[in-house]
């Protein structure tokens, strides 16, 4: 639909589901910030900044996504999207090259604190930057209604590619898929085949008996909801923040660590991302008396399709990955059980998260915030290494920073690292609803379960938790 917005016709779009997730964190939020993804991307050599200039204006011509805008109707509030035309852009260079990493670590903390009007303008911003020990490269700050972390990396391997093919004379890189066109198969599904077979599978998974809430510091608070409530049976829980307040804690797993990881999940014919679910799931059970039915929240990337996997925007969805392992079942039982759940909720992740929240709410009676999981997890299996043999065995390192506020109460989201492989866990959590002490404790039972499940997969669940 075409709308007159300052003076030009635009073809609009009403915002995706996955995008009114976002909106709806602002709207909950005292500052806009919340909804920032900043991250950075380094090689450690000297680098053409012209050329660097130049392939990052081609990247941002030819992602549809960085160059969204948002307009709320003066009339309505009604919100649609749309996509500006591209313009050159004379990107800033900042030299820290002198600095100490952590003065430098401070600083692009806080651009990454410096929120977007929302619905005022441009949602990204990008600044070439020289740290120190010779890396150079460039900062990325965006908006998470434009771009999620695939998103994210799908960007940043473009700007490589391009940098590469002016630079050193490669093939220029094929083009980005059309962001417009995914959001058009996206509204498309509302009314469909498609929702109705959804909405089938969620409804079935709200005809089973409650879930039950489970923390990552124990019972206690459910316990104490429980008296304040004064309701013994009360199963759901809620964990609240005050002002969204938060930090985000990095763990690195070494190379060999990791390896292990990945040829059990090979071995098994096992997601790895199942792989470290379980262990979660495990030490949450361990946590809270051994119980056996546990939801974790599981953030789903929607990128099957090539047309998904380079549109840019965000796509991700959410929902509760609900298992019941039962303490005599061995590792291997809890591992397919998951597969087969993570299945489940991929073929069905185009539903709406909020639809799904509501219905939930609605079906067991949740209070307001309230819910079955303390924990969400996402699993990134994509990196940027070794993408064009002139940048292979040079350094190279990937950050994400921190806006000072967190959506979620505890997220741990598992990411590849792309100089030699290994992986990263980053925990970010509310400073309301986690200490760094609890979120260390958590990451060291989880690394326990994990290589002990590894090691003994036809162990039984409760000999695992026993062993830790």
């Amino acid at each position: 639909m075409q709308k007159n917005i300052g003076g030009i016709l635009y073809d609009c779009y009403p915002l995706t589901p996955a995008q009114i997730v976002h909106i709806y964190t602002l709207r909950y939020s005292p500052t806009s910030e919340i909804v920032n993804i900043g991250t950075g991307q380094y090689f450690q050599m000297k680098l053409n900044i012209a050329a660097l200039r130049e392939a990052l204006n081609r990247a941002v011509e030819r992602c549809e996504s960085m160059r969204l805008r948002f307009w709320k109707d003066p009339e309505t509030g009604e919100m649609w999207q749309y996509v500006v035309p591209y313009t050159n852009e004379y990107f800033e260079y900042y030299d820290f090259s002198e600095w100490e990493e952590s003065r430098v670590e401070e600083v692009l903390n806080k651009w990454t604190s410096q929120g977007f009007d929302t619905f005022g303008g441009k949602l990204s911003r990008i600044v070439i930057v020289s740290l120190p020990n010779g890396y150079n490269g460039y900062y990325f700050n965006v908006h998470h209604s434009c771009m999620d972390s695939s998103s994210v990396i799908a960007f940043a391997k473009d700007v490589i590619e391009i940098y590469c093919s002016l630079l050193y004379g490669l093939p220029y890189p094929k083009p980005m898929a059309s962001y417009i066109e995914s959001v058009k198969k996206d509204l498309a599904y509302e009314g469909s085949k498609k929702q109705k077979k959804d909405e089938e599978f969620w409804h079935k998974q709200l005809d089973m008996p409650e879930p039950i809430y489970t923390d990552f510091t124990g019972p206690g608070r459910l316990i104490q909801l429980r008296r304040e409530n004064n309701n013994p049976e009360q199963r759901w829980g809620l964990l609240t923040t005050k002002n969204g307040d938060g930090n985000t804690i990095t763990y690195e797993l070494d190379v060999d660590s990791t390896k292990k990881i990945m040829d059990f999940a090979k071995q098994y014919d096992l997601p790895v991302s199942v792989v470290i679910l379980h262990a979660i799931r495990t030490v949450l059970s361990k946590f809270n008396d051994n119980e056996t039915d546990i939801c974790i929240r599981d953030f789903v990337s929607r990128r099957s399709t090539l047309l998904n996997k380079k549109c840019g925007g965000v796509r991700m969805h959410c929902f509760p990955l609900r298992t019941v392992v039962g303490l005599d079942e061995t590792v291997l039982d809890s591992m397919r059980k998951i597969k087969k759940a993570q299945e489940d909720l991929f073929i069905h992740a185009d539903y709406s998260t909020l639809k799904f929240i509501k219905e939930q709410r609605d079906r067991y009676n949740v209070g307001d915030g309230g819910a079955y999981y303390s924990v969400s997890f996402t699993y990134q299996p994509g990196t940027i290494d070794g993408i064009v043999p002139q940048l292979r065995g040079i350094g190279f390192k990937s950050r994400w920073y921190s806006s000072g506020k967190q959506p979620q109460p505890m997220y741990i989201t598992a990411m590849h690292r792309p100089s030699d492989g290994g992986l990263n866990f980053f925990f970010g959590y509310q400073t309301d609803c986690a200490t760094p002490e609890e979120i260390e404790f958590l990451y060291y039972f989880t690394g326990r379960v994990l290589f002990r499940s590894i090691e003994n997969p036809d162990k039984t669940i409760k000999e695992i938790i026993d062993m830790t």
